[in-house]
């Protein structure tokens, strides 16, 4: 038998499995809210108003990378389980390939650049995290067409994620996948030429599903309700990327998310909600002329439910 007629077999095995996982990651997202909010600061929501564009920050450099390292650790976790249950040279030499790549966050893939969304239009954490004085807005946006402007780019197929904090249910989709690889390499022997082709196609087809890794955070975390808008960028899109100043003195890398050939009101921004601020009618009445100036009509504009403390 030629080897292209044994490859086809097993390569249409390895895009099963990794569909499969995919299919179930669709299911557990569920149906997404109507609205997502964005919360920000004053800056912030000039800089969106006016550039008709989101900044996505590298993931490495967000101000929550202690949390998005909860995922990764999961994932280390559940490849030592299956490291214990691996009895085939094929699934033993994957597995120390993929703890090498895993020995540092993200290593082998392009870096990952990400927006955060919350369910909630109107939480206190968040306020707080954006000024106690009345700096704060949450900027809602139609989820459909948000979904739609993050799909303009290669990387994981799907780009908008809910982000999940039960860690029973994030240990039962790895384990999943994981079982699948282990089955599949299961029936590839020692020296078999189509072996490096198999895991070659094996690291793509996991980059597919790497978001998993971006969408697990711990359970403490679960008020944010939190969604991210993940996009890829390789090598050959570095010309893309500007900085921001950072503290400690970093240059923190990000990429400008946007509709193509982006003008004036051409965000689908749908709500505002101010945060709580002494003076809400003057802030609420700032952000109109902000949104009219700016090209955006239609859109409501709300002040928190809650109130200021002294």
């Amino acid at each position: 038998m030629a080897e292209d007629d044994r490859s086809d077999p097993l390569a249409a095995a390895l895009d099963a499995i990794v569909e499969d996982a995919l299919l179930e990651w669709d299911r557990v997202q569920g149906e997404p809210p109507a609205l997502l909010y964005h919360y920000t600061d004053v800056v912030g929501l000039i800089g969106i108003c006016t550039s008709a564009s989101l900044r996505a920050t590298n993931l490495r450099f967000m101000n929550d990378a202690q949390e998005l390292s909860h995922g990764w650790k999961l994932m280390r976790r559940v490849l030592a389980e299956a490291e214990a249950k691996a009895n085939r040279p094929a699934q033993v030499e994957l597995i120390e390939e993929l703890g090498q790549i895993m020995s540092a966050p993200f290593g082998g893939y392009p870096d990952f650049y990400s927006v955060s969304f919350s369910a909630d239009g109107d939480l206190l954490s968040q306020w707080r995290g954006y000024g106690s004085d009345g700096g704060g807005y949450a900027v809602g946006f139609d989820t459909a067409e948000l979904a739609s402007l993050s799909a303009q780019s290669s990387g994981p197929r799907r780009l908008l994620n809910r982000v999940i904090y039960d860690e029973e249910l994030q240990l039962q989709i790895l384990h999943r996948t994981a079982e699948a690889m282990l089955e599949f390499f299961a029936q590839v022997e020692p020296g078999d030429p189509l072996l490096t082709t198999l895991r070659a196609q094996t690291f793509a087809a996991l980059g597919q599903l790497v978001g998993f890794a971006f969408a697990f955070k711990d359970p403490a975390w679960a008020e944010e309700r939190e969604w991210r808008v993940v996009r890829a960028v390789s090598d050959s899109e570095l010309h893309r990327v500007q900085f921001r100043p950072g503290t400690g003195g970093v240059a923190v890398p990000f990429i400008s998310i946007g509709p193509d050939g982006r003008s004036v009101g051409d965000l689908p921004i749908r709500q505002i909600v101010q945060g709580p601020t002494t003076s809400p009618d003057i802030a609420a009445e700032s952000v109109r002329i902000l949104l009219a100036s700016s090209g955006y009509t239609g859109v409501e504009v709300e002040t928190s439910s809650i109130p200021l403390r002294p």
